[in-house]
């Protein structure tokens, strides 16, 4: 009885039901981090949680693995507390991995994480450096998915424009080499609808994006697919 109020208010975007989700992160470190880092880079920020796992995504690990054997510069764009760049040192070797995380307190936990690997750093966004021959995006542009199906939300854009996502992803593309691979999976966007996807060519190969997706007008498509892996031209 109490869930389903909950959720009807956060559909009509009721006062309330925003400061009751924003009370639920004050008891824990992680969700002041959250709260933190949504005041400090809210303009910036894309994916709002920091939920991850080591091999959230093995398939596609090990496809790209194979499309990009010899990757010598990996960035994981949107690395939360560093699990996926353990992925991938398993499938890379020799290839120097950079973990870029807009949370500081993710950062710290990544440090940690990686702190016996010296092919392996953690930056800010606004650190990143140099060009890449692998780039990842792996459930960063997006939105707390369960609450925008939750809210049956009919304009993303209220929550997340799709200008963000936009530029997020020509910076990318930008910093990927020639012949080199961009990778994004659970997005609320389409690669293809980005101002970069003339540089980018789709892996028809790859796995097709499943979960909500919205156009750039933040209006819900349907029955339109999306690729994941991308080839710089």
């Amino acid at each position: 009885m109490i869930r389903s109020r909950i959720k009807a208010a956060r559909k009509r975007g009721a006062l309330w039901a925003r400061l009751l989700d924003v009370a639920r992160l004050l008891p824990t470190a992680e969700g002041r981090s959250v709260l933190w880092t949504r005041l400090a880079h809210g303009r910036e920020m894309h994916q709002t949680t920091p939920e991850t796992a080591e091999e959230r995504y093995p398939e596609l690990f090990d496809l790209v693995a194979r499309l990009a054997p010899a990757a010598k510069r990996i960035l994981s764009f949107g690395c939360s507390t560093g699990e996926e760049l353990a992925a991938l040192r398993r499938r890379f070797p020799a290839a120097e991995i950079v973990g870029a995380e807009i949370n500081s307190r993710s950062r710290r936990i990544t440090a940690r994480r990686i702190a016996g690997d010296p092919l392996t750093t953690v930056v800010p966004p606004d650190a990143i450096a140099g060009s890449f021959d692998l780039l990842l995006a792996l459930a960063v542009f997006q939105r707390e998915p369960h609450k925008i199906a939750e809210m049956q939300t009919q304009d993303l854009s209220l929550y997340y424009p799709f200008e963000r996502f936009d530029a997020a992803v020509r910076d990318l593309a930008a910093r990927l080499r020639t012949g080199g691979l961009l990778c994004v999976d659970n997005a609320h966007y389409r690669v293809e609808d980005s101002s970069a996807a003339a540089e980018l060519e789709p892996i028809r190969s790859s796995p097709v994006m499943t979960g909500l997706m919205f156009g750039p007008d933040g209006r819900q498509l349907h029955g339109i697919s999306a690729q994941t892996i991308f080839r710089k031209r």
